[in-house]
């Protein structure tokens, strides 16, 4: 879930504007949130509100019990608040990008016209042997909106492999309340 949002940060960068396009490939985090700010697409400060959606969820040789329990949480969205100060929005930190991740790199991000679509690979334990994860994110933005699906592929903890569906839909809704999570 962690990569998720490593993904999903750089966009929150497009909330206040359509003012260029970024493309990249081959990039950090870090590299793919400087670009983003350099092309002059700034945050919007307030808060925030992130509802996630499971859509799909498999993992090969999954136990019946544990898929029946899985099938019953699809559709199901879960919203998380978080406030952007203004200081935070014109100077935000490399943790805010998760520019301390460097497990996952940007394959390939392109973004520009209220249009994204990126491609990360992140390594996961045991590496080594292949146990990675590519996540796959197309969607829209606009000033106080983004609403994105993210496919993800990759080994899950038991070595087997999962796939995963996520909707992503994050509005700005106003001022901050003092009640978010982070």
């Amino acid at each position: 879930m962690r990569a998720a949002f490593v993904l999903v940060l750089p966009l929150m960068l497009a909330a206040c504007g359509d003012d260029g396009s970024v493309e990249k490939k081959n990039a950090s985090t870090a590299e793919v949130a400087k670009s983003v700010a350099d092309a002059g697409m700034k945050l919007k400060p307030g808060r925030w509100e992130l509802t996630t959606k499971f859509v799909r969820f498999d993992v090969e040789g999954m136990p019946p019990e544990a898929k029946k329990a899985m099938q019953q949480m699809l559709g199901q969205g879960h919203t998380f608040a978080s406030c952007l100060t203004r200081e935070e929005a014109e100077k935000p930190d490399g943790s805010f990008f998760g520019q301390e991740s460097n497990d996952c790199r940007y394959d390939t991000f392109t973004m520009g016209g209220g249009k994204i679509d990126a491609t990360m690979t992140c390594k996961g334990k045991g590496a080594e042997t292949g146990n990675n994860a590519t996540m796959k994110l197309a969607g829209t933005y606009s000033a106080d909106t983004y609403d994105m699906t993210m496919d993800m592929t990759g080994a899950a903890p038991n070595g087997k492999s999962m796939t995963m569906q996520m909707a992503l839909v994050s509005r700005r809704v106003g001022e901050c309340k003092g009640d978010e999570q982070s």
